[in-house]
């Protein structure tokens, strides 16, 4: 069984995409296991749900490990080719200097998100602001806690840098669709209490889907995990809790 914490919302009734990714991503590895050249993708087929306990299965014959809230599949995760892209880095000081632009502060469809959210009282606090001179590239800085250091938090920490490259969110808003992740540092748990950064760099975007990629880089430089990500638009009515910061 596994349950999504209130703690580890996006939307306000569901959980983060990449937290609830990086969770499933970890217990795949720890029940599946994983090959040479391959990274965990997570595939949300539905909103996951908060507080309420799901349950994990491996179909027979196959290497997916799903997510269910009773017959229903909320997520589905398995192995994909690790080959993917990095996105350059920033320095921390440039990192601070981007996240002051950070439109999140002007106007945010899910204002308490656990990652980037302004109004979450415990949440990781991810800022991304665009970095002057590279085109649709977001950059924060960020300090892990001594309870956001497991393999989970860098999916999350991942997650909303990627969305906020692809533009207008608050018009526009996106929610996750699909991830993946290669982690770079051997899935060591982070450093409490150093500076990293994070960069998201928007790709392209194809109707309702926007593909991104991001990065997390650790207190000396280099680089701890990639990502690449695929997000769905939503219509705004639908997602904007109520009182939510508008522009």
């Amino acid at each position: 069984m596994l349950t999504i914490t209130r703690r580890f919302n996006g939307p306000p009734q569901s959980g983060n995409g990449g937290y609830v990714s990086g969770v499933l991503a970890r217990r795949f590895l720890e029940e599946i296991g994983s090959t040479p050249g391959a990274k965990v993708q997570v595939t949300l087929r539905k909103p996951p749900p908060l507080d309420k306990p799901l349950t994990l299965r491996q179909p027979e014959e196959t290497e997916v490990l799903r997510l269910l809230d009773g017959s229903t599949v909320v997520a589905e995760a398995e192995l994909v080719e690790a080959a993917g892209e990095l996105v350059e880095p920033v320095s921390y000081d440039e990192a601070v200097a981007a996240s002051k632009d950070y439109a999140g502060f002007a106007g945010h469809p899910f204002p308490t998100c656990f990652v980037c959210g302004p109004e979450h009282p415990t949440g990781l606090h991810i800022f991304p602001g665009p970095v002057p001179g590279r085109r649709d590239v977001v950059a924060a800085p960020w300090t892990p806690a001594e309870d956001t250091v497991d393999p989970e938090f860098v999916w999350a920490a991942l997650d909303c840098p990627g969305g906020w490259s692809a533009g207008d969110l608050e018009g526009r808003p996106v929610v996750l669709g699909r991830m993946s992740v290669e982690l770079l540092n051997d899935g060591e748990p982070l450093i409490a209490g150093e500076p990293h950064v994070v960069l998201g760099r928007h790709l392209r975007t194809e109707g309702r889907k926007t593909f991104t990629v991001s990065a997390l880089y650790g207190p000396s430089g280099e680089p701890v995990a990639s990502a690449e990500a695929v997000w769905i638009a939503v219509d705004p009515a639908a997602v904007r809790p109520e009182g939510a910061v508008t522009g």
